[in-house]
């Protein structure tokens, strides 16, 4: 079973990421959009496990005690940059929430799951390329949504999802709650 760990995202703000795909769907054809209803914030992807590490994975999180913050949507961007983008995001004002991560990443590897080596940059993925790159026109387009502000809402939780693969899209799927 393929499995992470996220902050879900309330519909008010997924509503407002749909609507803004709609608005640069005509600007490209270079993109794969992510459905509204599948957007999330991942804190830290496990991969593949077997189905009984899934409860090693919930003893870790159970004694998990963090406190509730908030987190602010504004802006766009690309990864790795606007010269040869392949992934479209929507910034994250979230102060506390690389430290979860962090904590996240460091409770997964005491049970032996591989530690992260990129830094964790918070960010909300609203597409990515289909080929090698996104188009300029989506670039330019999407200049225009820069300063956007999507909204703010409280984390007072996080979830462990399972993540299946279809020819359709990944499917995901809550399987745990975790109040923070």
């Amino acid at each position: 079973m393929r499995v992470f760990i996220a902050v879900e995202v309330p519909v008010e703000i997924r509503n407002a990421f749909a609507a803004v795909q709609r608005e640069l769907e005509r600007s490209t054809n270079s993109a794969r959009w992510v459905a509204a209803e599948s957007i999330h914030i991942t804190l830290k992807f496990i991969g593949e496990v077997p189905d009984r590490r899934v409860e090693d994975i919930h003893a870790a999180l159970m004694a998990l005690s963090w406190k509730p913050f908030t987190a602010r949507i504004a802006g766009v961007g690309f990864f790795p940059g606007t010269r040869s983008p392949r992934v479209f995001w929507a910034g994250l004002e979230a102060p506390t929430m690389a430290g979860l991560a962090e904590e996240l990443d460091s409770r997964m590897e005491r049970i032996g799951f591989e530690k992260e080596t990129r830094a964790f940059r918070p960010h909300v993925t609203l597409a990515r390329s289909k080929d090698t790159r996104l188009d300029a026109s989506l670039v330019a387009a999407a200049s225009e949504y820069r300063e956007y502000e999507f909204g703010s809402f409280p984390v007072d939780r996080i979830f462990l999802f399972k993540s299946t693969l279809k020819p359709s899209g990944a499917v995901y799927e809550k399987l745990r709650e975790y109040l923070l």
